[in-house]
């Protein structure tokens, strides 16, 4: 598997987790628009004295993929009929800035 085909597949497990935790709740296309810009470069993007999340899936995986969940419940809680993008920006990011996870895009 070459390294984009890797980081499509990884692609699909974060968006399918993050689905998972939205349940039956829609989601509009500015905040679709906005999740795959943040997470799509995160996957294969290391930080300083870090792997990329690419390469640690393996360890880190099932981390990320309860984090998404987690953020997909968390914006479906505060939304009506479909998650908007502002609902999503301040649920993730709150989210991650819990986390005590080095690999979340806001953490250095």
């Amino acid at each position: 598997m070459t390294d984009i085909e890797k980081k499509n597949a990884l692609m699909v497990q974060v968006v399918f987790a993050f689905a998972q935790g939205c349940g039956g709740t829609g989601i509009s296309d500015e905040a679709s628009a906005w999740f795959h810009q943040r997470y799509y470069d995160w996957i294969d993007t290391a930080k300083p004295n870090l792997k990329c999340p690419r390469d640690v899936w393996g360890e880190h995986g099932a981390d990320f993929i309860n984090h998404f969940k987690r953020i997909g419940g968390r914006a479906a809680s505060n939304s009506k009929e479909a998650i908007e993008s502002d609902t999503l920006k301040t649920e993730a990011l709150g989210y991650e800035q819990e986390l005590a996870c080095p690999y979340c895009p806001d953490k250095i």
